[in-house]
């Protein structure tokens, strides 16, 4: 809890949630509950992997600030930096921002319930990667999502990562409180925005 840093790999597997015993090995079961404590990570310096959960794991959401996937000394299947496949209840990835892959490729693959548009394509280190990059399918079938990414999403060439401006990748103007949006307090000098005086109605204001 509260690390922004993981210097290893991520794996969710069933047996994260079934527990395992045998061989002298003892996992402990978690629960979904127990994922919370990941809010705070920003990168993975190994790989990322959800694989085989059959639980009711419906989206990534708990990676909000992940932002870089290094796979730079461990891949998951000796290729992959991210690798998310047959999830049975995963609906949405959820996640939050562009989530850079510097090593290693991306696949999405054999998740029925999975409905998105994201085209991991531009996020990763093309110098680092083996053709193709990214690589989808066998996940719901697009014309039956109707996923529609928000219009404050930049989403032209990578999509988005589910509904709202919160899940855009990228923002077509600017990002306040980890959410794309129209217009905002912004700050040239800090390139950021900011929060408006409380005293303003309806948190709109040309400065501080």
């Amino acid at each position: 809890r509260n690390c922004s840093v993981l210097l290893g790999s991520l794996l969710i597997h069933n047996v994260s949630f079934s527990g395992y015993s045998g061989n002298g090995i003892n996992i402990s079961p978690i629960q979904l509950t127990d994922l919370s404590a990941l809010n705070s990570l920003e990168e993975i310096h190994g790989f990322l992997a959800v694989v085989d959960v059959s639980h009711n794991l419906t989206s990534l959401s708990f990676l909000p600030k992940l932002r870089s996937i290094h796979g730079s000394f461990d891949s998951y299947r000796n290729f992959y930096s991210v690798y998310i496949s047959r999830n049975t209840a995963l609906q949405s990835l959820d996640l939050n921002g562009a989530v850079q892959v510097r090593f290693g490729n991306v696949a999405v693959l054999n998740n029925s319930q999975l409905c998105t548009n994201a085209n991991w394509g531009p996020l990763i280190d093309v110098s680092y990667s083996q053709v193709p990059g990214f690589t989808a399918s066998g996940n719901r079938p697009s014309a039956s999502c109707g996923l529609q990414c928000d219009s404050n999403c930049n989403s032209s060439s990578v999509g988005c990562w589910g509904v709202g401006p919160r899940s855009c990748i990228y923002c077509s103007a600017r990002e306040y409180d980890e959410e794309c949006v129209a217009t905002c307090n912004y700050d040239a000098v800090s390139g950021v925005c900011k929060a408006c005086d409380p005293n303003c109605a309806g948190d709109r204001c040309s400065g501080p």
